[in-house]
């Protein structure tokens, strides 16, 4: 994990939050998401704005490589990205295990990440223990629920096997982080936060 609360020097970003009072505020003025994929996030963010939580918004850039920090946690009533971690993807989306997601699959049984916007819904306890429920919101993964595509934690994520193997291993479509970064996450992110997954 790592931590980000302070401009880096990148120039601001072009995107604003223009649903929050008072004059707009720059979302992720450091420069760490990518522009594009940023623009889809708030674009979507927008589009379920009556049902998602305002004060946070989640980012997983699936165009990065697995032992990359790659799902960051913006701060909507400050526009900054507070975290960002190392995530999982399916091995279904990854068949030669090269660490790149190739691409996305809502299909039961693939194994593969869907790509779109979810709600961080309900928390659970399960085979990997604390874990969390994700409601999709797009055509790209309205299986979510059914496929059990969720977000928890998984040894394949843990820093010791990025060590050994200088990539995480996959899931089975789920969102996966270490222990310490779920712990983080389950702390820092409401429930029914919007998270944008895509590349």
């Amino acid at each position: 994990m790592r931590r980000f609360l302070a401009c880096t020097g990148v120039s601001l970003a072009a995107f604003c939050l223009a649903a929050l009072p008072a004059a707009a505020i720059p979302v992720d003025p450091q420069g760490l998401i990518r522009p594009e994929l940023l623009g889809e996030a708030l674009a979507s963010l927008k589009a379920h704005s009556d049902a998602a939580d305002p004060s946070h918004l989640v980012i997983v850039d699936y165009a990065r490589r697995s032992s990359e920090p790659r799902a960051y946690i913006v701060n909507l009533e400050t526009g900054l990205v507070e975290e960002a971690f190392r995530a999982a993807h399916g091995s279904g989306s990854d068949r030669d295990h090269d660490g790149f997601l190739d691409k996305f699959s809502d299909v039961p049984g693939s194994s593969a990440s869907p790509k779109g916007a979810y709600l961080l819904a309900e928390q659970y306890v399960g085979k990997h223990g604390k874990s969390l429920r994700l409601d999709g919101l797009d055509p790209t993964n309205a299986n979510a629920r059914a496929r059990a595509i969720v977000i928890h934690a998984a040894d394949y994520a843990e820093p010791a096997f990025l060590k050994k193997w200088g990539k995480l291993g996959r899931s089975n479509g789920c969102i996966v982080f270490s222990k310490k970064d779920l712990a983080t996450f389950l702390k820092d992110v409401p429930r029914r936060t919007l998270i944008y997954v895509g590349k």
